[in-house]
């Protein structure tokens, strides 16, 4: 019996990490394989006939107590895209009929198939629930396929926010574009033709989004020689850098960084560093000033700047960074 109660939570696990128990019928599991699962623990029954891992994501177990699946931002959470972290509503899709929606709080009575959830109604607003009825395709799972979740994510997210997840999913090529647009309908194709899967951060595409609304000249991720690709490369010269992550990313990458701007200056172009707090916490001065640059003529090659084959030799990169000698010589002062 422990290999047929791991077998069933592996199978649940692979399929969401929640699901009714008609797939599990379907599936060939029997009723007393999940009886055992429960009774180990390795399964618990999130509501009436529904089970889920005992390690499922929290945002799962919470949107199948609601009564449907976990769908848009909250599964582009669950699978590590890009999030501005300003949406923490909990998504969930759920038939178009659907009615009696139970608050994601909601425990269910004791017992692996039999009793009902506690009948505590959702409060949408209270629960920070947004609910998205939707019944094709139908629910087999309690986290929505990712192409399906981004989909309904174009419903109720900010374009930019949306167009951002999209491009981190795409560059990480775990969806296709032609896969959500048919998901999502006519109505947000102008939306979806602005992503593209060329943008490695949320930031990236906010900067990307400021230059195409201009119309801008400008590339993503422009191989350059001897210093590797850049994010964005506007016009002839002016690259534009920006650090994804919230926080410092380590002693090395801030020391590599430093040579790829250095060698980037040689060769005479201009480099702006952006942080993650410059775009999403200062946008409008940073975006002011990237504009108030190309107004200046700094993104094209002039009499002020020309381009250059720059030192004969390249700076090395770091594989590892040692600043204990700094400290030394600071410590000694």
């Amino acid at each position: 019996m422990p290999n047929d109660t791991r077998a069933i939570a592996g199978w649940i696990r692979r399929n969401g990490g929640a699901v009714p128990a008609r797939e599990l019928d379907d599936a060939g599991f029997r009723r007393e394989q999940l009886s055992a699962a429960v009774i180990d623990g390795s399964v618990i029954r999130v509501r009436q006939r529904w089970f889920a891992v005992s390690d499922a994501p929290v945002d799962v177990v919470r949107a199948v107590r609601v009564g449907g699946a976990a769908t848009g931002a909250s599964v582009a959470r669950i699978h590590g895209l890009w999030d501005t972290g300003l949406d923490e509503m909990l998504h969930v899709r759920v038939h178009r009929s659907a009615s009696r929606l139970k608050s994601p709080t909601a425990v269910p009575a004791a017992g692996a198939s039999g009793g009902r959830s506690a009948i505590v109604p959702l409060d949408a607003v209270g629960d920070r629930v947004c609910v998205h009825y939707r019944s094709d395709p139908p629910i087999r799972s309690g986290r929505d396929p990712l192409a399906v979740a981004l989909a309904e994510m174009l419903r109720c997210t900010r374009a930019v926010d949306a167009i951002a997840t999209i491009d981190s999913a795409l560059a990480r090529g775990e969806v296709g574009l032609d896969e959500i647009r048919s998901l999502a309908g006519p109505s947000h194709g102008r939306t979806l033709d602005r992503c593209t899967d060329g943008s490695e951060s949320g930031i990236e595409t906010k900067v990307r989004l400021l230059l195409r609304a201009r119309n801008i000249r400008h590339r993503s991720q422009v191989s350059i020689s001897r210093v590797g690709r850049v994010d964005l490369l506007v016009g002839d010269r002016l690259v534009i850098e920006v650090d994804g992550a919230r926080h410092h990313t380590g002693s090395e990458q801030f020391e590599n960084d430093r040579r790829r701007d250095f060698e980037l200056a040689m060769r005479g172009y201009l480099v702006l560093r952006l942080s993650y707090s410059m775009v999403v916490d200062d946008w409008e001065v940073t975006s002011r000033g990237i504009l108030a640059l190309i107004a200046r003529g700094e993104h094209r090659w002039g009499a002020r700047s020309t381009p250059s084959a720059g030192l004969d030799v390249a700076l090395r990169r770091l594989d590892r960074y040692d600043d204990a000698p700094l400290a030394a010589q600071l410590a000694g002062r």
